[in-house]
């Protein structure tokens, strides 16, 4: 990537399975002075919506935020996720979370469109998923696929990878 990232969207879990993904991204983050957005990958269910629906929100879908607050997180029931934004907010960066209503890499990709994301990280995990997680479209060559943004892949060992970028948004 030759310039600074200004916004991130990086993959995480609630029990934080994923937290080598959170340190790198925390770490690129205060780096580069970036936004930071943790997408809660846990907050997709087949049963229910993580977010007040339009019909449900008091005042309509404007009402629900794009980008979630630690209060809004802990509002929704995610408080491993509000942790984890107020680690980031603790060490100076603008920090939220995202709870997607789908699961998908390219539910990740709309997403990391909508907030103007200029880098996306994601964990090797994703380059050689299970059954489910293919099922589930929750692959790496999903994200690629669905994006023309840097993709950063995160290894167990905290190493981060540069990879090739897809067709387009």
């Amino acid at each position: 990537m030759s310039t600074s990232p200004t916004v991130i969207v990086a993959y995480t879990s609630e029990d934080d399975r994923y937290a080598k993904v959170r340190e790198a991204a925390i770490d690129t983050a205060k780096t580069s002075q970036a936004r930071l957005i943790l997408y809660d990958v846990d907050a997709a269910s087949p049963f229910a919506k993580p977010l007040p629906t339009w019909w449900a929100a008091e005042g309509g879908p404007e009402q629900v935020p794009t980008r979630l607050s630690v209060e809004d997180l802990e509002r929704a029931g995610r408080e491993g996720i509000a942790r984890q934004v107020q680690e980031a907010i603790d060490q100076g960066i603008e920090a939220f979370g995202w709870l997607p209503g789908e699961k998908g890499g390219d539910t990740l990709a709309e997403y990391a469109r909508e907030q103007k994301a200029d880098l996306i990280m994601v964990p090797a995990d994703l380059e050689d998923p299970g059954i489910i997680d293919r099922l589930r479209n929750e692959t790496l060559d999903d994200v690629e696929e669905h994006t023309s943004r840097p993709i950063a892949v995160v290894h167990d060992n905290g190493e981060v990878e540069m990879v090739g970028v897809g067709p387009g948004d």
